[in-house]
């Protein structure tokens, strides 16, 4: 019998949320998808609304004990800077809330590794590094991490940020052969996470077992969900190994890539 009685996956119908959700049957008494645009879905509870709308939050989280929050604006170029302040801050901060209003035990984010985009792209970043995000939309994900901790330690909900790299079929450049989370990986982090024993607050890598990896030392907190990922990006590394971003320039000195580059104005040799 599963331990929880309604799952709440919000923002299911994007990539992630339609790629885990075969893995989560069975997690739950009862799935529950939620999501601003159509989903369909004949054997679960589908709700459809805004969360930064007042009431929807607490219109989806009620009668629910775990979730998985997936919704949002997912990447830097998905909107502009009020659009995220609206989806990622705002109404992550509603879900939160109503998680604590509706008694949810378990609040499972899905953060970013564009959380730490800005330390030096050749060093080994863990999980109890400053944040340094490489842009709006990963400052939005430090809120939630944030509120996260708030929330574990002010209220006693179970909260697991998993911050999540290059999700792709496969890997798309030479920095994901770093970053890069396969399908299978997160389905089965998705399901590690809902099914783990009891935690107060853990910060996982959702990261593939990538050879090249630069993020980890989390160790403890994929033990505590008993979860350890099975792909490789180093599979593909032959086709895509030469799909670096140029020597000296921003998105190859910083972990962020790309997106740490956009509207860069800053001096790079200040940044240590």
């Amino acid at each position: 019998m599963p331990r929880w009685q309604r799952l709440l996956v919000t923002g299911a119908a994007g990539e992630i949320g339609r790629c885990i959700r075969p893995a989560l049957h069975g997690a739950a008494q009862q799935l529950r998808l939620h999501d601003i645009r159509p989903i369909v879905a004949e054997d679960a509870e589908v709700f459809r609304g805004d969360l930064a709308e007042p009431g929807e939050a607490l219109r989806a989280t009620e009668g629910v004990d775990c979730l998985i929050h997936l919704a949002g604006i997912p990447r830097e170029t998905g909107g502009t800077v009020e659009q995220i302040l609206r989806a990622n801050v705002l109404a992550c901060h509603a879900m939160y809330e109503a998680a604590r209003q509706n008694g949810v035990k378990r609040f499972i984010f899905a953060s970013s590794n564009h959380t730490i985009g800005f330390h030096p792209a050749d060093t080994l970043v863990g999980t109890t590094e400053p944040p340094r995000p490489s842009g709006q939309y990963g400052a939005s994900k430090v809120w939630g991490e944030t509120l996260g901790r708030l929330y574990a330690d002010k209220h006693g909900i179970e909260v697991a940020c998993l911050r999540i790299g290059a999700f792709r079929e496969t890997p798309g450049n030479a920095r994901e052969l770093g970053g890069w989370i396969s399908h299978g990986d997160m389905a089965r982090l998705a399901r590690a996470a809902v099914e783990a024993e009891a935690f107060h607050f853990l910060v996982v890598w959702g990261v593939s077992a990538n050879t090249r990896a630069l993020w980890g030392n989390d160790s403890e907190a994929r033990a505590a969900l008993r979860w350890q990922p099975r792909d490789n990006a180093e599979t593909y590394a032959a086709a895509i190994e030469a799909n670096r971003p140029e020597p000296g320039s921003v998105a190859a000195r910083f972990h962020g890539g790309v997106v740490s580059g956009l509207g860069f104005t800053g001096d790079t040799d200040r940044i240590r």
